[in-house]
């Protein structure tokens, strides 16, 4: 109970001060689940925007959900709101995982909406084995009005596998895109060219990929978490 109670101050003081992970959040709520139901099939988005997700081997305290690393996910139907086209977007998770993803150079997705060869793009937060530790990656595909793309990515420094409760924010604006990991400072890459618009028919998920079947691999997400959200 002291993570959600944590959490609910980190949201309520975001606004008055850049110390708060969560003051990078774009804007109102596209979606936000706290991951706080036990034993149900839902969850439940308390955004008033109606994204709730399906549950798949998920295991809940009522803290948040336990996330096997073989076949639990969450999988959030595709949305108006969870499609922004050019405006700003954020995205994040509060987690707590003790090992990376193995071996070396693999990836855990934890919150995704799209693959890479979608045509409209695609925005995620990933966990990467690198060179034993696990650092968090924002990634966003955008296309352009001229039709051309542009992948964006950045990565942390941070260890997150350290079992300890970790807030991951990633950030993409028209000029650039920002990862922030709890109250450290953040870290930016800008394009000279600009970030263009994300909308695609995907789901989102928690967890692993959305898709029915995975050719490179859902990439299946093994710790905890305790909320998530899209603004």
């Amino acid at each position: 109970m002291f993570l959600r109670a944590w959490g609910l101050i980190v949201v309520v003081t975001g606004a008055l001060s850049l110390a708060a992970p969560h003051a990078f959040a774009a804007g109102a709520q596209r979606a936000q689940w706290s991951l706080d139901e036990v034993g149900s099939a839902t969850a439940v988005d308390s955004s008033g925007n109606h994204n709730n997700g399906t549950n798949f081997n998920i295991v809940g305290d009522g803290s948040g959900y336990t996330f096997n690393g073989s076949d639990s996910r969450v999988v959030v139907p595709t949305s108006v709101s969870l499609n922004p086209g050019s405006a700003n977007l954020s995205w994040g998770v509060t987690l707590s995982m003790s090992a990376p993803p193995m071996p070396v150079g693999e990836t855990y997705d934890v919150l995704r909406k799209g693959l890479v060869t979608n045509k409209g793009g695609d925005y995620k937060f990933e966990v990467k084995n690198v060179k034993g530790k696990a650092l968090a990656r924002c990634v966003t595909k955008t296309i352009h009005a001229d039709g051309t793309k542009l992948l964006a990515s950045i990565q942390g420094t941070t260890n997150l596998a350290d079992g300890k409760p970790h807030v991951v924010i990633c950030l993409k604006t028209a000029t650039g895109i920002t990862l922030r990991v709890d109250a450290l400072a953040p870290r930016t890459k800008t394009y000279a060219v600009g970030l263009g618009s994300v909308s695609n028919t995907a789901d989102l998920a928690l967890g692993a990929k959305a898709e029915n079947t995975a050719t490179t691999g859902f990439d299946w997400f093994q710790g905890e978490m305790f909320d998530a959200f899209v603004a």
